[in-house]
This record gives structure tokens, sequence and C-alpha cells, in this order.
């Protein structure tokens, strides 16, 4: 009796020793997750932040305060070994100066420069993207030695199994889909969702359409009320929009302040009017601590032979001819 009851202590110390281990694994998988997902937002934090700095240097407009931005997300992420980090640095740190000299000159030399140099900036963060998505994908290897242990336990293991498919799984491809402050789809999504419309408008003669917003002056709301208050306008902004949406329009933060809605099967009527729909309604809402807030859209349709990059010019051309006629407005391209 005296040595079962040893046996028995020894095994239960044995189940709590593997259990408090699986636990602590556990956990610092789901810290890993957690960390690479944000590794991989800002990232895409940083690649959007770059071609608005693009956009803005073309336009010789006020570009400072994306400049400090990237720059603090380089200075929070530098001592980690994030793959192509240093390259994207490189580059970025290139472009500066190539802003600073299409500034002094702006000549076509200076901007072609400019544009090749965002371009390859641009392209290595997209490889940073997709490369630290493939790790974050497979560090599932580090459940190997929890679930070893949970043999030993069946009760635990059965415990784990159900916890790694429900939470670490299911939402590992949230993590790296959705953009964590508004809750909209992210870029990454957003142009894999685009390469499938535009393969399926190409195999059955389909069409759809493509609208690209933003927010009108949000740098004036951001340095005037602060960065909190800027981002309560950003997830008001995408709760109003998305409650006039259909269950198939994707709605995506593709940058600080820039948004995209995917319509498929949408005709360029249906999408002007889905944008000035949201643009009116966002007109006539007020919003908290910053009052009234406008938007402009840019709305195209896809046209034979598309790929990405010209339904995102367009778009964005678009978008930059109803910024050009006043703000606050809805123009087709």
């Amino acid at each position: 009796m005296k040595r079962q009851s040893r046996f028995i202590f020894l095994i239960i110390a044995i189940s709590i020793i593997f259990a408090g281990t699986n636990i602590f694994l556990f956990h610092r998988y789901i810290g890993m997750v957690a960390g690479d997902a944000e590794i991989i937002n800002n990232l895409g934090t940083i690649r959007g932040s770059i071609q608005r700095f693009t956009k803005l240097e073309l336009s010789y407009l006020e570009s400072n305060h994306v400049i400090k931005r990237i720059d603090y997300l380089f200075e929070t992420y530098k001592d980690l070994n994030t793959p192509f980090l240093n390259q994207i640095y490189e580059t970025w740190e290139e472009l500066k100066i190539v802003a600073s000299k299409h500034r002094n000159s702006p000549d076509n030399h200076n901007r072609k420069l400019l544009i090749e140099v965002s371009e390859e900036c641009w392209e290595i963060a997209d490889k940073a993207i997709l490369e630290n998505q493939y790790i974050a994908e497979n560090k599932v290897g580090y459940l190997i030695l929890p679930i070893v242990f949970l043999v030993f336990e069946f009760f635990f293991g059965l415990l784990l199994i159900f916890i790694v498919k429900k939470y670490v799984y299911d939402n590992l491809e949230n993590f790296a889909a959705y953009d964590n402050l508004t809750k909209a789809h992210n870029r990454r999504y957003f142009i894999e969702y685009l390469n499938k419309e535009i393969s399926r408008a190409e195999r059955k003669g389909t069409t759809f359409s493509l609208i690209m917003f933003d927010i009108d002056r949000f740098k004036h709301i951001n340095d005037t009320y602060g960065h909190s208050t800027g981002d309560e306008v950003l997830k008001t902004l995408i709760n109003i929009v998305q409650k006039d949406l259909r269950k198939s329009d994707v709605l995506s933060r593709i940058g600080g302040e820039e948004f995209t809605i995917l319509l498929p099967d949408a005709k360029i009527k249906e999408a002007v009017f889905t944008a000035e729909r949201a643009r009116k309604t966002i007109e006539n809402y007020t919003f908290k601590d910053v009052g009234k807030v406008t938007v402009s859209f840019g709305v195209t349709i896809y046209q034979d032979g598309d790929i990405i990059d010209d339904m995102l010019k367009r778009a964005d051309t678009a978008l930059y001819l109803a910024k050009n006629g006043g703000r606050n407005r809805t123009e087709t391209v």
C-alpha cells in the first residue's frame, strides 16, 4: 500500500511537471506567434509608409512625419534578427538621400531615381513580409516537445490538441490577414484577393471594381488631437464604411490612412454609388473629439489584361484627382 501510494505520488508529480512544462511551452509559442504577427504587421506599415513618403516627395509635400514614423519602427526592431530588415533599412536610407536630391533638383533623372529606389525598397519589404510569414507558419515545429510530453498525460494531450487547433492554427491566418488597429484586412490579404479576382475575371469573363480612399487632412487630426485620437477616427471610419458593404466586398487597410474596397461582380456605377454613400455618411457623422471628417474616393474597374499594378495605379490616380479636385469627393479613372 505504501509502495502504491509512493508510485501514485510519483505519477502525479510527473504529471504535474509535464503539465507545467506544457503550459510554459505553449504560452511561449503563443507569444512567438503574436510577436511574429506584430513584426509582420509593422513591416507592412513600413512598406505602406515608404509608398506614402514617395507620393509626398513626388508631390513636394511635407513628409517629415512619415520619415519619423519609419525611423521609429526601424529603431524599435533593429536588434531583432528579422529577415531582410537590414536591407530595407539600407534602401530606406538611400531613398531619403535620393528624395533630398529630388527636392533640391527636381529634374526627370532624380524623379525617376526616386521612383526606382522606392520600388526597390517596397519589393524588399514585401519579401520580408513573405519570409516572416513563412517563418511564423513553420514554427508549429515548436509544439513537438509538448505533444511528446502529453503522450504521458492523455487528458492534457486532448486539451492541448483542442487549443492548438482552435487557437493557434485558426488564428495564425487572422494575425497575418487583418490589420491590428482597424480589424480591416491588411495589404497582404488584399493583394492576394485582388490577384484571385483578376484570375477569376480572366477565366469567366466577369468584372469587378476597386475603390481606394483615405481621410482628408489626416495629418492635421494627428497633429492637433494626438495619434490615439487619430487611431479612434480610423477605427470608427472603418465601422461606418463596413456597415453598408455587401458580404462579398473586401475592405482593407493598405497604408496609414489609405484603404481599399474590392467589389466582386460590381460595375463602375455600383462602385461609385457605394463610394458616394460611404462619403456622405462619413461627412454627416460627428467623430468623437474631432467633429467632422471628410474622405476622398478613387474608383476604377477591371479592364481586360489588367494586372495588380494597373488597377492600383488607376485607383490611386482617381484618388489623386479627388484630392486635387477639392477633397471630399469621388473620382473615377
